[in-house]
């Protein structure tokens, strides 16, 4: 039975409503879970990802450091925007790192959807890391013990995350078949000194965050800045100069970073505590142990 033309006319009227209905609540939805600044900055690290991803030669140091830069930005615009008077924090640091680490691992995907899923989920990553840290920084800003205890594991693995990162930019460090890093780019001195440097920048600046977590002072956060890059970019230039297989070299920088910061959080009185000490020792001579039985050579 065929319907009438007012009955098809309210039909059409109740459709459409109902898809206004739909898309303004899509659109409020979209509002709450992704603000304009965090929406710029996905896109803005997607795109600086996808660069790194195809450049050759000495322009991927050049995106990575542009996807670095953009990430910073863009959370810095995130943190004016969804906690005004909240100042500035180690979250600009943690999501210029994440963003320098997307860069850099997407280098290791062969390319096709395999590189596309690795940008959703490093910026899932990102996102997911950047709420933490303002949520802790709005609550109690790390001054609870349990907080600083999970604040050190995520900046370790940040600092692994960026290490990776670091690797794959800088060309011929790290090399995968089948994918953009597979590139014959010689490893010269300049190569390691790069590694060594850009290291050495990561470490000083999660290790500053860690200082500032525990409330220290101007003058102590400077020196276990300069300490942790002292130590991971020497062990750096080290790694790139032997050549540890792949991987090995930043989880062995992640370590050596965790175990300074044992070191640094540990009151001066009760640091030559035979069993802080034995501790430290048979962590680094793990990692030693470890590095070698990996192997080294590309």
């Amino acid at each position: 039975m065929s319907q009438s033309p007012s009955t098809r006319r309210n039909s059409r009227s109740l459709a459409t409503a109902r898809l206004a209905a739909l898309t303004d609540t899509a659109a409020e939805i979209g509002e709450v879970e992704v603000s304009r600044p965090w929406a710029e900055t996905i896109v803005a690290v997607a795109v600086a990802a996808g660069v790194a991803h195809f450049a050759t030669g000495p322009g991927t140091v050049l995106a990575g450091a542009g996807a670095a830069l953009l990430g910073a930005v863009g959370v810095n615009a995130v943190r004016r925007a969804e906690v005004r008077d909240l100042p500035l924090g180690s979250e600009v640091v943690l999501g210029g790192l994440i963003a320098l680490a997307i860069a850099g691992v997407v280098r290791l995907v062969p390319t096709g959807i395999g590189a596309v899923i690795a940008i959703i989920a490093g910026i899932g990553i990102l996102r997911a890391v950047i709420e933490w840290q303002l949520r802790l920084r709005r609550s109690s800003n790390g001054s609870l013990h349990r907080d600083r205890v999970v604040s050190l594991a995520v900046f370790t693995l940040v600092l692994f995350a960026a290490s990776v990162g670091i690797s794959a930019l800088v060309p011929g460090i790290v090399t995968l078949p089948g994918t953009p890093s597979a590139r014959p780019d010689p490893v010269g001195p300049l190569a390691v000194l790069a590694v060594g440097i850009g290291s050495a920048v990561v470490a000083a600046a999660l290790a500053a965050g860690m200082s500032s977590l525990r409330r220290e002072r101007t003058s102590a956060i400077v020196r276990d800045a300069l300490g942790a890059a002292a130590l991971n970019g020497a062990a750096s230039i080290l790694f790139a100069s032997v050549g540890v297989a792949r991987l090995a070299g930043p989880a062995g920088l992640a370590i050596l970073f965790y175990a300074r910061e044992i070191w640094a959080a540990t009151p001066e009185g009760e640091r030559r505590d035979p069993r802080l000490i034995f501790e430290i020792i048979a962590l680094t001579l793990a990692t030693g142990v470890a590095l070698l039985w990996i192997g080294v050579g590309r």
